[in-house]
């Protein structure tokens, strides 16, 4: 009977030891998983999130948008084929209370012969979502190993107006096409409330012809490459509208 309660008390003893043992443990763990939890927290809330094409238009605005900081710089270098001349691209840096934002809002075209260089714009208000160099032969890809066609004309796909009325030039609704010619000059808009550009095929050497959407119908149009007239814009599809089929 002592031999048993002697077994007894000694499991009970060591139940004590692990119990106040496991409460022990409860406080380093929670401690654990805290921290952990925290720097989840803080990597989610950082403010030096980084977003692409926002431009500020609202220099007064004081709300979580206004800018703390804004910086221009010069980025890449790009050729425009079978010509003497480079585009660069000048993009814009700034941050908010939020996060920052890098976008590009000027090319500068630059004569390597003779040194020369103007900008597109004059200014730096717009939002330059892409821009196409456009060949005759649809060729201006630097890795085909075939000879490359002298580019005819540059077309650009810009944000100009703040369509929601937040200060800013986003990736939203209303986008411009617009053509300059190799060297940047002539300067043309061909179409204004864009939702999306979708591509372009050239007909010949003078004719190109662009798809786009626009208030849920896509169009297709044709623009000269000699001064970026927009002729024979015809609607091909209302999409948004078909229904599925089962």
């Amino acid at each position: 009977m002592e031999y048993n309660q002697f077994f007894i008390f000694v499991w009970r003893f060591n139940a004590i030891l692990i119990l106040v043992a496991g409460l022990l443990a409860i406080p380093a763990a929670f401690a654990s998983l805290a921290s952990v939890a925290m720097k989840i927290i803080v990597k989610i809330t950082r403010k030096n999130r980084r977003t692409i094409n926002v431009v500020n238009v609202n220099h007064n605005d004081s709300s979580k948008y206004h800018k703390k900081s804004q910086k221009l710089q010069i980025g890449d270098f790009i050729e425009v084929d079978g010509t003497t001349y480079i585009m660069l691209q000048l993009y814009y840096t700034q941050s908010y209370s939020a996060k920052s934002t890098s976008s590009i809002i000027n090319y500068l075209f630059l004569d390597s012969e003779t040194g020369t260089s103007k900008w597109l714009f004059s200014n730096n208000d717009y939002l330059i979502k892409g821009f196409r160099l456009i060949s005759e032969t649809n060729n201006n890809t630097n890795n085909t190993g075939e000879s490359i066609s002298q580019v005819r004309a540059v077309l650009y796909q810009l944000m100009k107006q703040d369509t929601n009325g937040d200060g800013r030039l986003t990736n939203e609704k209303g986008m411009t096409i617009a053509f300059t010619h190799f060297n940047g000059n002539d300067y043309q808009e061909v179409l204004t409330g864009v939702d999306r550009f979708l591509g372009y095929k050239v007909i010949n050497a003078n004719s190109l012809l662009i798809v786009y959407k626009r208030d849920g119908i896509v169009y297709s149009a044709k623009v000269s490459l000699d001064n970026f007239a927009l002729s024979n814009e015809k609607e091909i599809a209302k999409y948004e509208k078909l229904t599925s089929v089962s």
